[in-house]
């Protein structure tokens, strides 16, 4: 399957504020990460797979998809932006080039204390904890509606089944 992202840029900017002119080539990769990383544990393989088949399909509208398409923007979609912003904001100072990696200034503004950003970096931490705690009990409370959740897992993939999808909420 190709790279199918659940989120985009307009996502992003709805939900956090983020200035229009970020890159979106600089931020779109964090996408990718955080569903593999993030988001693949708490729902498994399977049912990650299914999101992004209907978004690549174009048949999230599509009658009997509601509760995946309530799934992925009333929960996923969410959770992902702050999961993004977290994974995003160490990096969106730096730039990794051919000629090594360069620090960004600002011609108008000052920079933030490493303190500064922490703090901005944990508040992004402390929403897709909340968010995700959301996504969670929104699959224990519905997980007759995602067959995927207790579907078999081929090797490599990561399943859900059983109480390790609703334990260990950790980052």
């Amino acid at each position: 399957m190709s790279e199918v992202l659940l989120i985009n840029r307009d996502d992003i900017m709805r939900l956090t504020g983020l200035n229009g002119n970020i890159d979106e080539d600089k931020i779109l990769p964090h996408v990718n990460t955080a569903q593999d990383i993030h988001l693949q544990p708490i729902i498994g393989t399977k049912l990650l797979e299914k999101c992004k088949q209907l978004i690549e399909d174009d048949e999230l509208d599509d009658s009997g998809n509601e509760y995946y398409k309530a799934l992925i923007y009333n929960y996923i979609t969410p959770m992902l932006v702050f999961l993004v912003m977290w994974d995003f904001m160490p990096f969106m100072m730096y730039e990794i080039a051919n000629g090594g990696i360069f620090q960004h200034n600002s011609d108008n503004g000052n920079s933030p204390t490493k303190e500064e950003v922490d703090s901005l970096i944990q508040r992004f931490k402390d929403k897709a904890d909340f968010y995700g705690n959301r996504l969670t009990g929104y699959l224990c409370d519905n997980s007759n509606r995602f067959p995927e959740l207790s579907q078999g897992t081929s090797q490599g993939e990561l399943s859900n089944s059983g109480q390790d999808i609703f334990f260990g909420w950790n980052f």
